[in-house]
């Protein structure tokens, strides 16, 4: 039976190899090299964990819906529903929330927050094309 020496890396021939058996099987571990197995670099689940955390991280960004702060959406749609100075009847108020709540729904899947911070002017012209479609 040949052994490698796990601090020289030499490769030794023990003589009592064909004395050697198996506890299960009986068979002879003569005619052999064992080697020691290194271990990975990274284990099993070091590498499981780093592949849970970059997969949220990956569904955070690109898959989860992107939207604005809670107090910018409340602004808008408020504005949006109080912007004209008549009074409504309570049926007409619903309707106008639920147009503008469609309306910035639908320009938040075309403008991020990002471009709002940006561009008011191209968020607004994207809002008022979608309260045209929303009503």
């Amino acid at each position: 039976m040949h052994i490698e020496c796990p601090s020289c890396q030499l490769e030794n021939k023990i003589e009592y190899a064909d004395n050697i058996v198996c506890s299960g099987c009986k068979e002879s571990f003569s005619g052999y090299t064992y080697k020691k197995f290194k271990k990975p670099l990274i284990s099993a689940t070091t590498a499981l964990i780093i592949g849970i955390y970059g997969t949220h991280k990956i569904n955070e960004v690109y898959f989860e819906e992107q939207r604005y702060p809670v107090h910018i959406e409340y602004e808008l749609i408020d504005s949006c529903v109080n912007s004209s100075s008549r009074v409504l009847r309570s049926s007409q108020y619903v309707t106008k929330k639920q147009t503008c709540a469609c309306a910035l729904e639908q320009t938040m899947l075309e403008v991020d927050y990002s471009e709002l911070k940006k561009s008011e002017s191209k968020f607004l012209t994207h809002f008022r094309i979608n309260i045209g479609k929303c009503t």
